[in-house]
């Protein structure tokens, strides 16, 4: 009696037993593959079963790389055009196709059938509809339509007339290709449309523009410009128009070159800008004025001249293209050159008032070169700040320039040389610099003394050195005059009277058999500050050529 209940016992017990132990199995399965793709998975028939996600998307993006290299065909009634999927804006959706894969079910039923079969993860595209149009658009089966245009004849505008061009149609091709790309099936194959588009600008359109700007040329176009009119014939005016499709109109335009030119031969000749100029006349200086440079044309010309023939006028008026001058009227104004600068001082038994004499016997050749050196500064113009260098403003003495051979010293030796003598100007230049309170930059003594010089107080020429340069400290302008007899040469530095200078001490020594010489300047400025400075000269014995 006791076995057939053992047998039900165990009929029971053991399929619980089968039960509990799968389910035991499926739970330690499921657990150790916690935020892993389930066993037995592909994805694109990749293997991707235990994958972390790292790897799995690595895998993904691996086949978005494939899809996007992938062959489309695109067929039309006519054609097939093939053409990357990329270009088409078709797009593995990376993120959604990972969660896919992470999400598939792994309840106990389909963990067992897992055993059986394998899963599939399913793929999500997108596409791009905009790139998808733009594909579409560069495929050999489109052709942009022709728009109309207007062409200049003899008697005025005609047309050229526009014609069709046809472009594939994008409708239901994004969902063709979403979906042949979720099916796996490549290369893709999706069907589409070839469709006629028609000009944007209607042949009627066209002509109206032709029309008015036939009007608008027709007796020509009279253009001013300040006092001075002219009349550029129809048949030139309407070289200078084309159109082109603006919006879904068409529109005149405008050659600005062409017109620009046919305007600037046909108007007076253009002028150039005139800097100003600090002259002196009659013993006191002048002002030069500037003056505006002009040509052809101010730069709304060309839209001045399509507003006249589109409206039809037959007359515009138009401005030139100012240039200014460089250095402007007021400009000049403001350098305040109005007075001879320095003090007064004796040299040579003859008062120095606000400038500076030196004297020479006359008619030698080195008088020929004094002033000529003379003359090739006069009137140079010396800007706050800036530094005048005789050299850099004459250059190398050549008898191109008007020099001639004259007595020089060169190397200690006394010889004749081209432009010799010009230190006599240098030497007068300088002390009008010293008496002025400029700074003197660069100067060199003569190696001896002679009479006609300032003691320690003059400077020697050479080229390229020595030179003489100072600076203009002041806040005024600097005009230099220069004039000369037979006898003499004189340099006048005219400006606002800013600084004067006064020598106040002179020393000597000796160095070997040369005497040296250190002079003094004290420079007195306008708000009662003073300052000095010093100059050095060494003269070597008369007849020497050392110390």
């Amino acid at each position: 009696m006791r076995r057939p209940r053992l047998r039900l016992v165990l009929g029971i017990t053991l399929p619980l037993l089968v039960v509990v132990l799968l389910l035991a199995a499926w739970a330690m399965d499921t657990s150790s593959a916690s935020g892993k793709v389930p066993r037995n998975t592909t994805l694109a028939e990749r293997d991707v079963s235990t994958f972390g996600e790292d790897d799995l998307a690595a895998t993904v993006e691996d086949v978005s790389e494939e899809y996007a290299a992938a062959e489309v065909q695109v067929r039309t009634d006519d054609k097939s055009y093939k053409v990357p999927a990329s270009e088409l804006g078709l797009m593995l959706d990376e993120d959604a196709t990972v969660q896919a894969a992470l999400d598939l079910d792994t309840g106990p039923i389909a963990w067992g059938t897992s055993f059986l079969d394998e899963r599939v993860v399913p793929l999500t595209f997108v596409v791009d509809s905009d790139q998808l149009k733009a594909g579409l658009a560069q495929l050999g089966g489109n052709a942009k339509p022709t728009e109309p245009s207007i062409v200049a004849t003899a008697e005025g505008f005609g047309i050229v007339s526009g014609s069709d061009g046809t472009t594939i149609n994008a409708d239901g091709v994004a969902e063709q290709l979403r979906k042949r790309a979720e099916a796996g099936a490549l290369p893709l194959v999706v069907d589409a449309e070839a469709v006629a588009e028609a000009p944007k600008v209607s042949d009627e359109s066209a002509q109206a523009l032709a029309t008015q700007l036939t009007k608008g040329t027709a007796n020509g176009l009279k253009v001013t410009s300040g006092a001075t009119s002219v009349t550029i014939p129809g048949a030139t005016a309407r070289a200078w128009l084309a159109s082109q499709v603006d919006g879904d109109e068409l529109v005149a335009t405008l050659d600005a070159e062409k017109a620009t030119a046919d305007l600037t031969a046909a108007l007076p000749k253009p002028t150039k800008a005139k800097d100003a100029a600090v002259v002196l006349e009659n013993g006191a200086p002048k002002i030069i004025p500037s003056a505006d440079g002009t040509k052809c044309c101010a730069a709304d010309t060309p839209a001045r001249l399509l507003a006249a023939i589109n409206g039809g006028s037959g007359a515009v008026e138009v401005g030139l293209e100012v240039q200014k001058p460089k250095f402007t009227t007021e400009a000049a104004q403001k350098l305040g050159i109005k007075e001879p600068v320095g003090t007064t001082v004796e040299w040579k038994g003859t008062p120095q008032v606000k400038s500076f004499t030196t004297y020479h016997p006359c008619c030698a050749s080195r008088v020929t070169n004094i002033q000529r050196i003379a003359d090739l500064v006069n009137g140079t113009l010396v800007l706050p700040g800036e530094r005048f260098s005789v050299n850099d403003t004459v250059g190398q003495r050549t008898t191109d320039k008007g020099f001639v051979e004259a007595g020089a010293i060169a190397n200690g030796e006394h010889v004749d040389e081209v432009g010799g003598g010009v230190s006599q100007f240098a030497t007068t230049m300088f002390n009008a610099a010293f008496f002025a309170g400029l700074p003197i930059n660069t100067y060199q003594a003569h190696s001896e003394h002679f009479d006609r010089y300032p003691f320690g107080r003059e400077a020697t020429m050479g080229y390229p050195n020595p030179d003489l340069a100072w600076t203009n400290n002041t806040p005024y302008g600097i005009l230099i005059q220069t004039s000369h007899t037979d006898t003499s040469v004189t340099v006048t530095l005219w400006s606002t009277q800013y600084a004067y200078g006064e020598q106040t001490g002179q020393s000597t020594g000796k160095s070997g058999t040369c005497t040296t010489v250190q002079t003094t300047r004290t420079i007195h400025y306008p708000d009662g500050k003073t300052d000095q400075d010093t100059f050095n000269a060494r003269y070597r014995v008369p007849g020497k050529t050392t110390c």
